[in-house]
């Protein structure tokens, strides 16, 4: 994709302008307001990569005696890496390190590729060090095929056997820039478009650039599969001319901007949240705030004209439904006035469409005259039906509702899975692994509490596989003899995780290291192992996140630490394994990570303690009028329809 605008004075862009948000790269031109200084997270992260680039390099080159490493300590200025870089190119070196490649002025490309790997025959393919894992246990993701570090080459890779590689777009579309440069200077191989990512397993896990794999919007409203060379040029395009714009609004305030603010999870960390938040929280809100609305789903009430989650509120739920289950709902409204309130249903949108005309019987509309229960507003969705749009109608009118939180629609109980013997799991792990496996055991209902308490299965020894396999070791003997003896004694066992699928994904890759994967996957696809979070998701709706933090507050739960949270945990982390820090400090930390983890487990418990006993007394989303007050369920919305 070209872009539309005219790009020429748009300064060249680096590989990370595509994986950013497009409101991001506007705010970097125009300058809105003072930016937020950068996160102590995020600062960790970056810290933490460099480190791992370097150490990963510092193994690396041994391993290539022609390795080509552009030191920029010898080559100062950009220009002098670009030429080095593009000399190594033609010299045929085997891997460059720390190169720069020539610019691309016709694509306002500029790009450094961690490593350039030779192909055979001729050209080159960009390989990344990124600091985190690219392959998952079992299937699941990409295919996994990869070339250990002393045979970097595509041409040598091999599937990984009983493994998947992830899919992480921000790594693919930094690929893909790499590519379009290396075929802009002449220098990509001409074997196809693949690129690699050697992450914290060691190995370079390789991605085919032009597999359809992405799945994107169409013009025609319907998901289409795209390759990541096609998503990155349409994003990579779409920001030149968002720069471009962005530039000439800057020149003149009266020129247009092409991108407003929209919630998405870069938020968080992005230096222009102090700008776009309280945009996006005026008034109502955004409805881009709302959990699980993504850029999608926000266009498509924009061009409906609701960019506010009162009026999202304000749509019919009856209506939506039937949009939802893909009944196309305008030849009806559009025949109201112009037939008779008598004519049946079939003669205005055709007796073949028998799905339809099934649904809407099902939901009492024979005649045209029961479509005028129909709200017209809600109805216009027919163009592109979102299958959870009377979700998110529920979804706003529980935002701005004043119960802090709403059962679903047909949730009369709430019920959660119980057990004689319970245990609440969660672990703590870096880039690197697992460090932590916390299990907080109790009894379950009208039974005593026996041998329960808090049990940490923990390591502050450097994370390598066998120490991290080692301790999983541990905690699963454990975990496996306590199931036993429930077992033995007619015990009903349950596991408790909130949001299980990180929990459930370490496990499953560790148990392949030590031979255990068949238990593991039995345990975590059995009855004994319950999701929180999927309980609470499936019967409560809050109309905000519902990460444990913020629902723990519905049932009174505070964490004891100062600033709980996975981020936080990643710093002290570092404290508490560095050898640059003191014996107290380093204990301090460790103490800090071990009440972090027992309050996670206990909240998971509180947490199940109220849904099972309290919860069914929240009030019922269905009882919510379109602006979030409660009624009897007979209240009309705002378009004229029912609730």
């Amino acid at each position: 994709m070209a872009p539309r605008y005219d790009v020429s004075m748009v300064p060249p862009q680096g590989g990370y302008l595509a994986k950013h948000c497009p409101v991001r790269a506007q705010w970097d031109v125009i300058r809105p307001c003072g930016p937020l200084p950068v996160p102590p997270v995020l600062e960790r992260r970056f810290a933490a990569g460099r480190r791992f680039e370097a150490e990963l390099v510092a193994g690396l080159v041994p391993l290539h005696p022609g390795a080509c490493v552009v030191d920029a300590a010898d080559h100062e200025d950009r220009e002098e890496r670009e030429a080095a870089t593009a000399a190594a190119m033609k010299a045929g070196a085997p891997v460059i390190v720390g190169g720069r490649l020539p610019p691309d002025p016709a694509g306002r490309r500029v790009g450094e590729p961690d490593l350039l790997v030779a192909a055979e025959g001729t050209g080159y393919r960009p390989v990344d060090i990124k600091h985190h894992r690219c392959l998952d246990a079992g299937a699941g993701g990409l295919p996994a095929l990869c070339s250990a570090l002393d045979r970097l080459a595509w041409e040598a890779a091999e599937p990984a056997a009983d493994s998947s590689a992830r899919k992480r777009r921000a790594d693919l579309l930094q690929l893909a820039h790499y590519q379009r440069m290396l075929e802009a200077c002449g220098m990509a191989a001409a074997d196809g478009r693949h690129g690699g990512i050697i992450g914290v397993d060691g190995v370079v896990t390789w991605y085919d650039l032009d597999a359809p794999i992405w799945q994107t919007p169409s013009s025609t409203g319907r998901v289409k599969r795209r390759s990541t060379m096609a998503v990155y040029d349409f994003e990579f395009s779409f920001r030149l001319d968002i720069l471009a714009a962005a530039a000439a609004h800057r020149a003149d305030p009266e020129a247009g901007l092409l991108v407003v603010p929209v919630r998405i999870g870069e938020c968080a960390e992005c230096p222009w949240w102090s700008w776009c938040g309280p945009v996006l929280r005026a008034g109502s809100g955004d409805v881009s705030l709302l959990p699980g609305l993504g850029w999608r789903e926000w266009r498509i009430h924009r061009d409906h004209g609701v960019t506010s989650r009162a009026a999202l509120a304000a749509l019919d739920h009856r209506t939506a439904a039937l949009v939802a289950a893909g009944v196309d709902l305008r030849p009806v409204t559009a025949a109201l006035g112009t037939l008779p309130d008598d004519t049946p249903l079939p003669d205005v949108i055709g007796g073949r469409r028998k799905a339809q005309l099934g649904r809407l019987a099902d939901a009492g509309f024979e005649v045209l005259g029961d479509a005028r229960a129909l709200a017209p507003g809600t109805a216009a969705y027919s163009d592109e039906p979102m299958r959870d749009l009377p979700e998110q109608i529920d979804l706003a009118r529980a935002a701005l509702g004043g119960s802090p939180a709403y059962r679903r629609r047909g949730v009369t109980r709430v019920r959660v899975p119980r057990g004689d013997v319970e245990v609440d799991i969660d672990m703590e792990n870096t880039e690197d692994g697992v460090y932590l496996w916390g299990a907080l055991v109790s009894s379950g209902p009208g039974r005593a509490a026996e041998g329960g308490g808090y049990h940490p299965f923990c390591t502050w020894e450097p994370l390598t596989p066998d120490t991290e396999a080692e301790l999983f070791t541990r905690f699963w003997a454990w975990l496996t003899g306590l199931r036993r003896d429930a077992a033995a004694a007619g015990l009903v066992f349950r596991a408790y995780c909130y949001n299980a699928a990180a929990e459930a994904t370490q496990m499953r890759r560790l148990a392949a290291a030590v031979g255990a994967a068949d238990a593991v996957a039995g345990f975590t696809g059995s009855e004994e192992w319950v999701d929180l979070l999927r309980v609470f998701d499936t019967q409560l709706l809050t109309g905000s996140s519902a990460g444990l933090k913020s629902v723990a507050r519905l049932c009174s739960f505070s964490w004891d630490v100062a600033d709980p949270g996975g981020g936080a945990a990643m710093i002290r982390y570092d404290e508490a394994v560095s050898t640059r820090q003191g014996a107290a400090a380093r204990a301090a930390a460790r103490d800090w990570l071990l009440a972090y983890n027992r309050d996670d487990v206990r909240a998971t418990l509180a947490l199940r303690e109220w849904l099972d006993q309290a919860a069914t007394g929240c009030p019922a989303v269905a009882d919510l009028g379109a602006d979030g007050s409660e009624h009897d369920g007979s209240h009309a919305s705002r378009e004229g329809g029912g609730a």
